[in-house]
């Protein structure tokens, strides 16, 4: 079954002075943080716990109702259709979690590496398509991201490594994406083939406790 999260846009009046400041200081704090990556970051467990962290920290009570994780790196000077000379290599990374108010809805928070770091919370409505729309159920898709271990993290992210290393066929691999779902964990491993220079993708699949499947 496809998910499709669909943002729903929120409009406020602002009244007073110390409104608009608080509303000017969330702002600044959203954008803080915004840097470059190490796009190897992802197989070093003493980068990996800093993003960790900062999961828990910003879904809270959320990460008992998790819907999904995603780290997505982004290459800009080096892959893609189009390549930009001189852009940094960037992380973005989404939390979903259940709306703690409306419970047929999401929470999202992003972050985007090459630009606004951290926004805020949005809300959103999901739309399902297929056949069964009719029986789908948030809490079937949700999880409690306190079943995943920063250990289980960093030991899936080294068994998917491990997995398709080959430095005689690569000219360079790293972990490019990462998606924590209730189904568990769906890990892509990115690398430039020295044969064509082309780029290929394999696919490491655990559950949450980090068994392959």
């Amino acid at each position: 079954m496809k998910k499709l999260f669909i943002c729903m846009m929120a409009f406020a009046t602002l009244t007073s002075c110390d409104k608009i400041k608080e509303t000017l200081t969330s702002a600044k704090e959203a954008t803080a943080g915004a840097d470059e990556i190490d796009y190897q970051f992802l197989s070093k467990p003493e980068e990996t716990k800093k993003w960790y962290d900062e999961i828990v920290k910003r879904s809270g009570e959320g990460a008992k109702v998790m819907d999904e994780v995603s780290f997505n790196i982004y290459r800009p000077s080096l892959e893609g259709m189009i390549q930009r000379a001189g852009e940094k290599d960037h992380l973005y990374l989404s939390i979903v979690y259940q709306d703690n108010v409306d419970k047929r809805r999401v929470e999202e928070i992003q972050y985007h590496g090459n630009s606004n770091g951290w926004t805020q919370p949005e809300k959103k409505d999901i739309q399902v398509t297929g056949i069964g729309a009719e029986n789908f159920k948030l809490e079937d898709e949700l999880y409690d991201f306190g079943q995943v271990s920063l250990e289980t993290f960093n030991k899936v992210m080294a068994d998917a490594l491990k997995k398709y290393k080959d430095d005689a066929k690569y000219e360079y691999q790293y972990i490019s994406s990462v998606f924590i779902k209730k189904s568990g964990f769906d890990v892509s491993v990115k690398g430039k083939l020295k044969s064509n220079s082309q780029l290929k993708t394999e696919t490491y699949r655990t559950d949450l406790k980090g068994t392959e499947q």
